[in-house]
């Protein structure tokens, strides 16, 4: 019979125990009784049970073998010999479970010796298990998008909501480059970047992403993968999609918002409006009689003050408009209709700016619930900012998708203006917000609660070259 394999150690058992606690698969320490005197973290994970379940208690609790260690150990080594191949045993789980694994026991050779019992594949193979579980888990059956790159920058694993949000299919995005899939969009904006691999760590980061169809907002981590020499092999990137979280966040700050300014409009659109009254009556008595005497030059300041009487008047109008609830009328409205009846409007402004005018969905629209003249009025007021963006050239698209998880339709009103820059496109809805000279900042806010008020979702992006309004609405 061959010599028994010491493991010689310097020192006391609490070195044998760090040693232990650094393996990655399952040990245990056991003394010469039998019992159990340290485990890793490895083998109560594959075995189940907790550490005060396990320590002081006999080997027997995990190995179903009745013998002394020094029998066991000595019965392993002649088999190991005999067989010239690993030996395997049975070992129990804490559901009283049995299963075999290879093991070998290491013997420290002192007054008093300790037995290290190594399962060294068992933890191996359980967490292979566990893993596959776990990334089957987030490749299809969770709401997180998770990406995994490799040292590369291909895209060697991707969820099914993680392509979601790209707007592609999973197989068109499986061991792609990144600079591929997001090929035309510049490194900025991109959804993944590879300064991933550098090193670039992040956590529960806001970002926004839109694809062709949708914008989200996410929480985003991501961190490099190591190898077991600590060279970064890969990285990942894990979103939150909170769109609908932010939303409602959003919502309920407008409501404030709205609340104050009703608040206001209720208590100052009246006095506002008496005087005007009467200073545009005076104004229009006035205009008349320069009018019959031939005085032009008093007649035109005269009608210069009667424009910025209607200016202000319009703008009461709308304050108005967002403070106070509005008498919609619910009903089926075909989106057709509506837009053959605005697009003349659209396309004569557009002529005067020299934009080009595309509407691929024309008579392809579904049925929506909600009302008509308001919707006419959100439309006809986003098209006509698109247009202004533009100046003197560019292109206006209107079209739309269906929300295939969802009961609602998107009309996208694109233009190929400069953008809206990052830092204020969450502000474009605020009530008195414009970059517009003459601008009121309100016409974006009444859009919005229109569209609120139908049940609908109005949305903005910008990736820097171009704006696009997502107009989503209940549809049957």
């Amino acid at each position: 019979m061959s010599a028994p394999f010491s493991l010689h150690l310097v020192g006391s058992s609490g070195r044998l125990q760090r040693f232990m606690h650094q393996l990655p698969t399952a040990v245990l320490l056991v003394n010469q009784s039998g019992s159990i005197v340290e485990v890793n973290e490895q083998l109560l994970r594959v075995t189940g049970y907790s550490r005060d379940q396990l320590i002081k208690q006999p080997i027997s609790t995990i190995l179903p073998y009745q013998g002394s260690m020094e029998q066991l150990y000595e019965e392993l080594l002649q088999r190991e010999e005999e067989s010239g191949a690993n030996v395997e045993v049975e070992w129990r789980d804490q559901q009283g479970k049995s299963r075999k694994t290879p093991v070998m026991i290491l013997v420290q050779q002192a007054e008093n010796p300790l037995y290290l019992v190594h399962f060294y594949q068992l933890a191996k193979e359980t967490d292979q298990v566990l893993s596959q579980r776990l990334l089957t888990k987030l490749t299809y059956d969770t709401s997180l998008g998770l990406f995994i790159l490799d040292e590369h920058s291909r895209i060697i694993e991707a969820s099914q909501t993680a392509c979601k949000l790209l707007g592609m299919e999973r197989l068109n995005v499986i061991n792609k480059h990144v600079d591929h899939v997001f090929s035309g969009i510049p490194e900025p904006h991109r959804l993944i970047k590879k300064e991933l691999l550098e090193g670039v760590k992040l956590q529960n980061v806001a970002t926004s992403w839109t694809n062709d169809n949708q914008r989200f907002e996410l929480i985003v981590d991501a961190n490099t993968l190591q190898d077991e020499s600590g060279k970064t092999v890969g990285a990942f990137i894990l979103f939150k999609d909170i769109t609908n979280l932010r939303s409602f966040e959003q919502k309920i700050e407008r409501n404030e918002r709205l609340a104050m300014i009703g608040q206001i409009a209720a208590g100052t659109a009246h006095e506002i409006r008496n005087p005007l009254t009467s200073i545009k009556g005076f104004l229009q008595m006035f205009l008349k009689s320069f009018t019959d005497s031939g005085m032009d030059r008093e007649k035109t300041y005269t009608e210069i003050m009667l424009t910025e009487i209607n200016r202000i008047n319009s703008l009461v109008s709308e304050f108005l408009l967002l403070s106070k609830p509005r008498d919609i009328q619910y009903a089926m409205v075909d989106l057709n209709t509506v837009f053959e009846e605005i697009m003349p409007i659209v396309e004569s402004q557009a002529i005067l700016y020299g934009i080009d005018v595309r509407f691929p969905s024309r008579g392809k629209l579904p049925m929506v619930v909600g009302d008509t003249e308001l919707l006419k009025q959100v439309f006809i007021n986003i098209c006509k900012n698109g247009i202004e963006a533009m100046g003197e050239q560019g292109t206006l698209q209107i079209s739309h998708h269906l929300d295939q998880d969802g009961d609602k339709m998107s009309i996208d009103i694109h233009d190929t203006g400069p953008g809206v820059p990052l830092y204020i496109i969450d502000k474009i809805f605020d009530p008195f917000f414009t970059t517009k000279e003459e601008g009121t900042g309100l016409g974006l806010s009444v859009c919005q609660k229109i569209i609120h008020d139908i049940g609908g979702q109005i949305r903005v992006s910008s990736k820097g070259y171009g704006t696009t309004f997502h107009i989503m609405l209940p549809y049957l």
